[in-house]
C-alpha cells in the first residue's frame, strides 16, 4: 500500500461513496460531528466514547461496511452496503465507541462532499466476527489478505485479518460469513499431488502434506500465507453452505 499522509482525507475513488443509499448533506460550513467540548450537559455518555485516536484511513476487511449518515454517532438508523476487501476509507482519526462496545470512526466530509457519516470499525451485533476494518498503516498490528477457495477458484471468501489473530479468529470469520461448521472446516495451504497414474487428476484432500495443513492455534504470521487457501470441509458442504454477503 502507498503511504497514506496523516491528514484528513476522503474516499476512495472519484465518484465512489462510501454508501449504497443517496447520501445525505451536511450542514454547511459544520464537522459531521460537533466538537467534545460542544456537546450539551447530559450527554456525558457520548462525550466519554469520543477518541482523537489518529486513524487517517481504515481498509475494509470483510466486504462489507455498516455507515450510519449523521453527524450523531448514536442515530440508531444504520445502512450495511457491500465494499470490496481492500477498498480504503479515509477519515477524520476521530472515532467513538459506544456502550455496546461499537466503534464507530468519522468519515472525513471536507474531501467528500454530503458524506456525513460514520462507519462500524468493530463491534458486536452485527452478525460479523472480527474487524471491519483495519488500519493498514499499524506497525502493532500488521495486516494480511486473505482468501479461501472450494476446490477450485475464484475465491468464496476473502478477508484482511491482524498477523497476531489465530486461524482460528480466520475460520470464525469464514464460518460466519459463509454458514459453514468450524468444528468440519479445515484450511491448507496447498493442494494434494497429482495421482501418479498420469490422468492429471489430483489425489484425494486426505494426501495434503501435512506441513500445509493450518491449525486453529497457529497465528496469521506463523502461518506464512503467500496464496488462496483451499478449504477441505468434512460435513456437507451444499447443504451447509448458506453466503451472508
Amino acid at each position: 500500500l502507498a503511504p497514506v499522509p496523516r491528514a484528513r482525507l476522503r474516499l476512495s475513488g472519484p465518484g465512489d461513496p462510501l454508501s449504497d443509499e443517496r447520501p445525505r448533506a451536511c450542514a454547511p460550513g459544520r464537522s459531521m460531528a460537533p466538537p467534545v467540548d460542544e456537546l450539551a450537559p447530559g450527554a456525558g455518555a457520548i462525550r466519554a466514547g469520543f477518541r482523537e485516536d489518529g486513524v487517517p484511513a481504515y481498509m475494509v476487511a470483510q466486504g462489507v461496511v455498516f455507515i450510519k449518515h449523521a453527524q450523531d454517532p448514536t442515530s440508531q438508523k444504520i445502512v450495511r452496503a457491500k465494499r470490496g476487501v481492500g477498498f480504503m476509507v479515509y477519515c477524520t482519526g476521530r472515532s467513538w465507541t459506544g456502550p455496546l462496545g461499537a466503534t464507530w470512526a468519522e468519515v472525513d466530509d471536507t474531501r467528500s462532499p454530503g458524506e456525513c457519516s460514520w462507519v462500524l470499525v468493530e463491534g458486536p451485533g452485527f452478525g460479523v466476527v472480527g474487524p471491519l476494518l483495519v488500519d493498514p498503516l499499524s506497525e502493532e498490528h500488521a495486516s494480511q489478505r486473505i482468501a479461501v477457495r472450494w476446490c477450485q477458484d475464484p475465491p468464496i471468501f476473502e478477508c484482511v485479518m491482524p498477523k497476531t489473530a489465530t486461524i482460528g479468529d480466520v475460520v470464525n470469520a469464514f464460518c460466519a460469513r459463509t454458514g459453514l461448521n468450524k468444528k468440519e472446516t479445515i484450511l491448507t495451504k496447498s493442494l494434494p499431488k497429482k495421482a501418479p497414474n498420469g490422468s492429471g487428476i489430483l489425489l484425494p484432500m486426505d494426501y495434503t502434506s501435512a506441513k500445509d495443513v493450518l491449525f486453529n492455534e497457529m497465528t496469521v504470521r506463523d502461518a506464512q500465507i503467500t496464496d488462496t487457501l483451499n478449504l477441505v470441509y468434512v460435513g456437507h458442504f451444499d447443504e451447509d453452505y448458506h453466503p451472508t454477503i
